[in-house]
């Protein structure tokens, strides 16, 4: 029960408190949503649905909100001249629903492997989701070095119950490498806090290793 009213809470001050922030986030989405070229989508964590207008025409995008407030949300900003179907699931649930593709040509994770309770769990299902020659592509704040990054460890327990499960002191990039994706293109940028965008594939070659 009270973590609905902090979702009801985040849903309705996301979109405000993000504004400034995604002025400068716009370019690194747009940079990302370019690199699609057809095929099925799959977005996992679509929140208030900031990414929809940014996507192709011609493709067929499957999103996926496990929140029921940010779903709501986002329902209202889908555009009319795009193909989206969005669902009010968490990624465990994909498989349950018959109308999504078993595997994607592209997957979008866009500020949320922060907030997804097994982190290291999702990211093997990004993998068994994406097809061979599929892309990941990644856009997520991560942990930072030196003294912010301590600040960070002190108020990571107050700021995760408030900010719906955000977990400021992952490092998700290690995560996603560590599991077997491979960035073809990557950037560490800084603003308020440091962050990683990646186009990645699987690194089929080390998973033949195995």
């Amino acid at each position: 029960m009270i973590r609905k009213q902090y979702q009801k809470i985040m849903s309705f001050f996301y979109d405000p408190f993000m504004e400034s922030l995604e002025k400068v986030l716009y370019k690194h989405r747009s940079f990302l949503l370019d690199q699609i070229q057809g095929g099925d989508i799959l977005e996992i964590g679509a929140g208030t649905g900031v990414n929809f207008l940014l996507y192709p025409k011609n493709v067929n995008i499957y999103a996926i909100e496990p929140s029921k407030p940010m779903y709501k949300r986002a329902l209202k900003k889908i555009p009319s001249n795009r193909n989206i179907h969005l669902y009010n699931i968490g990624i465990e649930d994909i498989m349950n629903i018959t109308n999504i593709p078993k595997q994607f040509d592209y997957i979008l994770s866009t500020l949320v492997l922060c907030t997804i309770k097994n982190p290291f769990e999702a990211v093997q299902q990004y993998k068994q989701l994406l097809k061979s020659n599929g892309k990941l592509l990644v856009l997520e704040h991560i942990h930072s070095d030196g003294f912010y990054g301590k600040f960070q460890k002190i108020i990571n327990p107050i700021w995760r119950p408030f900010a719906d499960g955000c977990n400021l002191t992952r490092r998700q990039d290690w995560i996603l490498k560590d599991a077997g994706f491979f960035p073809i293109n990557e950037k560490y940028f800084h603003v308020g806090t440091d962050w990683y965008r990646a186009i990645m594939v699987k690194n089929i070659q080390n998973e033949a290793n195995l």
